[in-house]
């Protein structure tokens, strides 16, 4: 397990008690319940997640300042919201003091990288409270998104309730019950090459969260 995740220091399967949260949750529904309790201990002021976009399936950074906005933001998407970017708009037109934030490892190395050399992070870096990473085997460009869900799952990203990747297959789920299941070498050529990703895990984040299927 240590050679495929890389490094940590300790390793947890934990679920959430939440009914709300786990009805829309990707898979445990952590990180948000994570968000939730540092919401209501005053741990953070808001995080910064990645939200519904213009296009469905297409998410963008927003601020979460409420339970019900961090339940807006429950499930993985499989191409990357840039998160990091938020960082000053969450401390200077939100005002927060306390930021939480989540993001894929590359992500994490930035937030980490922006507190020790906080160049363009000026006043900034020192109000991130809480960073929670997700592991990352996979992304994709929106276009491949499409591509996948339209051309090989005949689904409209309109119609697509969910999406998860386990067990060598990338399944889509539509709202009326359709799953449809895609063996991952389908998928090989739309994604990011896979030498450009990280560990799923790694250090720079505390704590991490994600499913890993083996």
């Amino acid at each position: 397990m240590g050679a495929e995740l890389g490094k940590y220091k300790s390793c947890v399967s934990a679920r959430s008690t939440d009914k709300a949260i786990l009805a829309g949750a990707q898979d445990g529904g952590i990180v948000t319940t994570l968000f939730a309790y540092a919401l209501d201990e005053g741990i953070i002021d808001g995080a910064i997640v990645a939200g519904p976009g213009d296009d469905p399936w297409r998410p963008r950074p927003m601020v979460a300042t409420t339970i019900e906005e961090l339940m807006a933001a429950r499930g993985t998407k499989y191409n990357i919201s840039p998160n990091v970017s938020f960082i000053k708009e969450a401390t200077r037109s939100y005002g927060l003091d306390k930021v939480g934030i989540v993001g894929t490892p590359c992500q994490m190395q930035a937030v980490r990288k922006g507190q020790l050399y906080p160049i363009g992070l000026r006043d900034v870096s020192d109000k991130i409270a809480l960073a929670v990473g997700i592991f990352c085997m996979e992304n994709f460009p929106y276009q491949s998104i499409v591509q996948l869900a339209e051309d090989h799952a005949a689904m409209s990203l309109d119609s697509v309730k969910k999406m998860e990747i386990g067990k060598g297959k990338f399944t889509f789920m539509s709202e009326r019950g359709a799953v449809v299941p895609l063996p991952l070498k389908v998928t090989h050529k739309y994604m990011f090459f896979p030498w450009l990703l990280m560990y799923p895990a790694v250090p720079w984040a505390a704590p991490m969260a994600g499913a890993r299927s083996l």
